[in-house]
């Protein structure tokens, strides 16, 4: 499945964040260039309360029906903790890496994203995401 062209769905806030960001889903909107299952592109979230307002950087690769990339900020987005929703932005890198599934079936991908802990010994936050075709 060649994956290049655009794509939209959603990713959503799991395990690792609290209310009211757990459960929150949030639109994303993809534009992909796929070389013979190496691909590249750039990926970017409708505006909401809860979206990080950065334009993010996809690199990754499939193989048969698997699907691995890594979203790569220019800035760190990190959740206000006085829990009223807001976002802020720090002067470091954020890599957030999704694996899954594609489904020819539905001209989709989808599957796990994770982010790792700052010593990158285990996962620190999770959710989900779907993108399909357009």
């Amino acid at each position: 499945m060649n994956l290049t062209g655009n794509w939209q769905g959603f990713y959503e806030y799991g395990i690792g964040y609290d209310l009211p960001y757990f459960g929150q889903r949030v639109q994303i909107k993809a534009s992909i260039t796929d070389v013979d299952g190496s691909f590249t592109g750039e990926m970017e979230e409708d505006g909401s309360d809860f979206s990080v307002k950065l334009k993010a950087t996809i690199k990754g690769f499939t193989e048969d029906s698997f699907i691995s990339f890594v979203k790569h900020y220019p800035k760190y987005p990190v959740i206000s903790d006085d829990y009223s929703s807001i976002i802020i932005y720090e002067n470091k890198t954020l890599e957030i890496e999704y694996e899954g599934i594609l489904d020819e079936n539905f001209n989709s991908i989808y599957g796990n994203w994770y982010i790792m802990s700052e010593s990158n010994e285990e996962i620190a936050s999770q959710g989900i995401w779907l993108l399909t075709k357009i």
